[in-house]
């Protein structure tokens, strides 16, 4: 009995803390996306993987990822294709991403964003579709592994805000370098949305 109290105990507490977590954001969050054309592409499947190394400063900062669909419009988003990142634990984690071209999509939005303080690596982004019998292909996408030395090439990024630094690294998943995002001096805001 002492050991299943104690369970439910541990449970609530990571439960909590989960819930804690959702409830804070950055305003000061940087982010970068990477822009894939789907316009011919409609209904097929589709998945993005890519290589995070994180070593947070506090139990609240770390990294978001997530796909967006959007039609023509600069900002026309498709309400219902957001689809958050799932990761595998490791020194490298590795953030995942499946999902479906939805009709009225010309365009999928790869969004990775830092929230909170501390040093973050991405390396190895990698972009699958299916092809007619359903088997995923892999799609090159320029500048994928953060290889060119050009910080951020053929990404779309915010600004960057003083206690930032966004730098290409030689401490890498695969390849010669990554990018590497330093964040100090974040300041965690209360959320009043938050659904949890």
């Amino acid at each position: 009995m002492k050991n299943l109290s104690l369970f439910i105990c541990l449970a609530l507490a990571a439960t909590l803390a989960q819930a804690q977590t959702e409830r804070f954001y950055y305003p000061d969050a940087f982010y970068f996306v990477k822009e894939v054309n789907v316009a011919s592409q409609k209904g097929k499947a589709f998945h993005f993987n890519i290589a995070v190394k994180e070593n947070p400063a506090d139990s609240l900062s770390r990294p978001r990822i997530y796909a967006i669909q959007a039609r023509k419009g600069k900002e026309d988003f498709i309400g219902n294709t957001l689809t958050y990142a799932t990761n595998t634990s490791g020194d490298w984690k590795t953030y995942s991403i499946d999902g479906t071209i939805n009709p009225g999509a010309t365009r999928v939005w790869f969004y990775v964003a830092v929230n909170g303080n501390g040093d973050f690596y991405f390396d190895n982004l990698h972009f699958f579709l299916a092809d007619t019998a359903g088997a995923l292909k892999e799609t090159a996408l320029a500048n994928a592994s953060f290889e060119d030395k050009k910080l951020l090439l053929g990404y779309y990024s915010s600004k960057q805000s003083a206690d930032l630094k966004v730098s290409l690294s030689p401490l890498a998943a695969d390849g010669r370098q990554s990018l590497q995002v330093s964040s100090t001096g974040q300041k965690a805001a209360y959320h009043p949305f938050a659904s949890n």
